[in-house]
């Protein structure tokens, strides 16, 4: 009995030392990943959804703007107030964009001239007699002083009505833009609310899949979108609530408000911020100037308990199993030295069965019976759809997880799998779209096996989260189609969407005209000033044709200097002046490109569609060879084909 002591103690005890140090090794290295993935994931998260909110901005901006200049041109044009006329180009822009809450003329002295409530049922124009003074507000004082063309951005704050904040509350963004009268003075300002709830309740669905819930405060550090809705709104809302940062997390907003972006632990949790900035150039590059009085910072918050990986039942038990293994292994080792090699073999598949398991385990496992009844629901299953073990086990797993529209599919085909083990997603990698708990779809790959126990067809899925994938794909894609130097269309996405514009415009019989336009003399320029003098010269005219077209019209850059835009529900007349518009805003553009100052012009031919007999290429041919009539004739002109 002694030498069988000394030969298991000999064995079994270094053994499972390794055992224990792995597992504890394995159970760091796991925690270690775990935080460098959430510290990467809430980065790109609160990344996207900064650049997001600022895309929501630039393109409310971007109303603003078009509206101000159309308002001018108006005014210019007719030399009248045109009051009317303003009333009725912003009721029919309320009527198609429904995410501001208020469309507003003010005149020169800061009254509301002109002003439409938007509500669930479309804009309703407020009476003259219920109009106000607007010209205490900070807006109209900051926003008179802005250059035309450009675009003042408010504070988010909660609306104002004759000095008492609107009930319920409605936060607001207010994009001010400046009209210019015939002489060209300041004739008053277009004001947009933007209801502040779109970019919140973006924040508050991205919420629902997060470690770390994004929350938003201003510069201040008072809560816009805080931990529980009775912190929000404090520096505005005079009632004793706790709105500043600090009240919640002691010390945070120190480092905070010191930078842009950043991540960093304080008193054990991972804070990841990012800067929101109204004033930020756009994407595309062709958005007008913003003037921000503030900006905003996005924080996310990951509490300590949750950065600690979920306990792994499976390891665990595996662990508790292989160390009782060993210990009857080496038992059995100390006993008979004749079968030491079957029981290492033993040992060793049973390690490689623990390290199989362990490895799979990151992925959501899911079993099922022969009548699709949910009999394993792992750690990961429960993060991925949101649903516990608890609530799973021996629940009718389909019709939880699948969309409801595929239900009568799956049920059609799961007999199938009951008696022969067979079905369509079996032995294959199958992408499906899945369902959460909350009712959100995502899409996922799925791996299915199955395997007969006890006279019964059994499933096994592993199930992963392409999400981030599919994303990135679809990121892809908007390069595809997009013009690198000037962020315009490029030539295969700009002739796809004029083909289905005209295929819309003959379906409903409505007319459409095409604009062609290129820079006089680019080659001089080229030669003479440099590619780099040339490629600023694209990226300007692209900038300037954004600004000076309509967000409807169809623009892009479909060769070396050629331009193109098509203008929907446009005739001939129209396209003329839009045209000619177009021209004289070019011509009024001067570039510095390193030397003396650059001015342009360009050439433009301009066509209407004549219709269903005649296909995108035979219009483009016409207005390219109007164009060309242009320069023959001494170039900085528009002619008609």
């Amino acid at each position: 009995m002694g030498l069988t002591l000394r030969h298991f103690a000999a064995l079994f005890f270094p053994v499972a030392l390794f055992v224990v140090v792995g597992a504890a090794f394995y159970l760091h290295a796991d925690r270690t990943a775990r935080v460098e993935a959430i510290k990467i994931r809430e980065t790109a998260r609160l990344g996207r959804e900064a650049e997001i909110f600022m895309a929501i901005m630039e393109s409310r901006a971007a109303d603003a703007a078009f509206l101000a200049a159309h308002i001018t041109d108006m005014l210019q044009d007719s030399g009248e107030d045109g009051h009317e006329h303003i009333a009725g180009l912003l009721w029919s822009f309320a009527a198609h964009k429904r995410w501001n809450t208020q469309v507003r003329f003010l005149d020169a002295r800061g009254r509301e001239s002109v002003r439409l409530n938007i509500g669930p049922e479309g804009p309703a124009r407020v009476p003259d007699t219920e109009l106000q003074d607007k010209s205490r507000t900070a807006y109209f004082q900051k926003a008179s002083g802005v250059p035309f063309g450009q675009v003042h951005v408010s504070r988010f704050d909660l609306n104002v009505e004759h000095g008492k904040i609107e009930e319920p509350w409605r936060p607001v963004l207010r994009m001010s833009s400046p009209v210019m009268g015939p002489d060209n003075t300041f004739a008053g300002l277009v004001v947009l609310n933007l209801d502040g709830h779109i970019p919140l309740n973006r924040l508050r669905q991205a919420a629902t899949a997060a470690l770390g819930r994004p929350l938003l405060v201003n510069e201040q550090g008072y809560w816009l979108l805080g931990p529980s809705p009775d912190l929000e709104w404090g520096f505005q809302v005079k009632d004793g609530r706790e709105g500043a940062m600090d009240a919640v997390w002691p010390g945070v907003w120190d480092t905070i408000r010191e930078g842009g972006r950043g991540q960093f632990f304080h008193d054990g949790a991972l804070y990841t911020f990012e800067t929101i900035k109204g004033d930020s150039p756009g994407w595309l590059g062709s958005s007008p100037v913003r003037l921000a009085e503030e900006s905003w910072r996005l924080v996310a918050r990951v509490d300590p308990a949750d950065m600690l990986p979920p306990l792994d039942t499976v390891f665990v038990v595996l662990t508790g199993v292989l160390l009782v293994l060993l210990g009857s292994v080496s038992w059995m080792w100390a006993s008979g030295r004749a079968r030491r090699e079957v029981i290492q073999a033993a040992l060793a598949a049973s390690e490689e069965k623990f390290r199989a398991m362990s490895e799979a385990s990151r992925d959501a496992l899911v079993m099922i019976d022969d009548q699709a009844r949910v009999a394993f629901w792992n750690r990961s299953a429960e993060i991925m759809f949101g649903l516990s073990r608890e609530k799973m086990l021996g629940r009718l797993l389909h019709d939880v997880v699948a969309q409801p529209e595929d239900l009568g599919k799956v049920r059609a085909g799961f007999p199938g799998f009951a008696d022969k083990g067979r079905g369509k997603v079996v032995d294959t990698i199958t992408e499906v779209t899945a369902r959460r708990g909350d009712g959100g779809l995502f899409p996922v790959e799925l791996s299915v096996a199955a395997f007969r126990h006890e006279g019964r067809w059994w499933a096994v899925g592993a199930a992963r989260d392409v999400s981030e994938r599919k994303r990135t794909e679809e990121l892809l894609v908007r390069l595809a189609t997009t013009d690198g130097l000037t962020g315009l269309f490029n030539r295969r996405r700009f002739l796809e969407a004029s083909e289905a514009e005209l295929e819309r415009s003959n379906r409903y019989g409505h007319p459409a005209s095409l604009l062609m336009f290129d820079v006089d003399h680019f080659k001089s320029i080229n030669d003479t000033r440099g590619h780099d003098a040339g490629d600023r010269v694209l990226t300007a005219l692209g900038r300037i044709a954004r600004e000076t077209l309509r967000t409807v019209d169809i623009l892009g850059r479909i060769g070396g200097e050629e331009f193109a835009a098509l203008l929907p529900e446009t005739g001939l007349e129209e396209a003329a002046r839009i045209a000619e518009r177009l021209r004289r805003a070019v011509s009024a553009m001067e570039l510095d490109t390193g030397a003396a100052p650059l001015s342009v012009t360009i050439s433009l031919g301009v066509a209407q569609w004549t219709g269903p007999g005649e296909d995108l290429e035979a219009l483009l041919k016409r207005a390219d060879e109007a164009m060309y009539r242009a320069k023959e004739a001494g170039r900085d002109r528009a002619e008609l084909g």
